[in-house]
């Protein structure tokens, strides 16, 4: 595959597939691909919204750079931006997302530009792993990149409601996740999840202080936590069933809007379920490069974001 220069600096991405006949984005000489910075923001928001519909996704975008500053770039023409995606690292992994191309701009190998330059960049940065969550339409580009399935997590969406049966028996207490309790829920986390996320954790805690929870069994030891960030549900991760449910029980009765969630295992799929939630489409997860180690605790129950993990 022909080294092109990125906006690192260094040949774009040796990827860790094997070259193929779509192996090398081509991009017409008046573009180029650099990093998303701060002032892009509101241009790449209506870009998304082109994309994917929903509105412009200011907030999302300036979070996304504050856990990552550096793995989010763009392709510019002309001085506009027409696509955008990007990396967050977490330690020897990375989750690749947002992958947005604007819809008149799209089969122009644009797509694949980003995903290029955002998986040499973190695999320039250490990573040996990289994963994101992908649409059905964007299966086959990500296998010929040398992704594999890695799993299917499923969305669900829905108005909440009151459980349809009682709870599970209480064994917790759920108060509100407090900035000193950060590092401590990034301990917890870690584990399951293959790697310290304290960072991102803590930007989605600051953002959105008022619906974060924390849950505690009798001897003060975490048991789950969970966060509603505005219309989606997640991060969310627990011990079990019943301290996923008292966090959602201390959670959705404050909540007016439709919630989306992006549901990684059964029982929680089954708790929002109760909760009037209804399944909205499957989504495939898939990863470049080899296996990461986890344990099954606590249980990863909700994404944070398709776009960071």
């Amino acid at each position: 595959m022909p080294a092109q220069s990125g906006a690192s600096g260094r040949p774009r991405t040796a990827l860790l597939c094997s070259p193929g006949p779509h192996s090398g984005a081509s991009l017409d000489e008046r573009m180029r691909v650099r990093r998303l910075s701060l002032e892009d923001v509101p241009a790449a928001a209506r870009l998304t919204d082109a994309a994917f519909g929903g509105g412009p996704r200011e907030d999302r975008l300036r979070r996304y750079l504050a856990i990552e500053p550096r793995g989010w770039f763009v392709v510019e023409d002309a001085s506009h931006l027409i696509a955008v995606g990007g990396v967050v690292r977490f330690g020897t992994f990375a989750w690749l997302g947002l992958m947005a191309v604007h819809p008149k701009r799209q089969r122009q190998g644009l797509g694949r530009a980003i995903a290029e330059e955002a998986i040499g960049w973190a695999l320039g940065q250490g990573c040996s792993t990289i994963f994101l969550i992908a649409t059905p339409a964007g299966v086959p580009l990500y296998a010929r990149l040398g992704f594999v399935p890695a799993g299917e997590s499923e969305e669900l969406s829905g108005r909440p409601a009151p459980p349809a049966q009682p709870s599970l028996p209480a064994r917790c207490g759920v108060v509100r996740w407090t900035a000193a309790e950060t590092r401590e829920v990034g301990g917890y986390d870690a584990p399951a999840f293959g790697a310290d996320r304290t960072h991102l954790l803590s930007v989605y805690a600051a953002d959105f202080p008022a619906s974060s929870w924390v849950a505690r069994d009798a001897t003060g030891a975490i048991r789950g936590f969970l966060v509603i960030q505005g219309s989606s549900l997640g991060p969310w991760s627990a011990d079990d069933d019943a301290a996923a449910a008292q966090l959602l029980d201390a959670a959705l009765p404050r909540v007016r809007e439709p919630l989306r969630a992006g549901i990684l295992d059964p029982g929680a799929a089954s708790l929002l379920l109760a909760r009037g939630f209804v399944r909205t489409r499957p989504l495939p997860r898939m990863r470049l490069g080899p296996a990461v180690p986890t344990r099954d605790t606590p249980r990863l129950l909700a994404h944070a974001s398709y776009a960071v993990g």
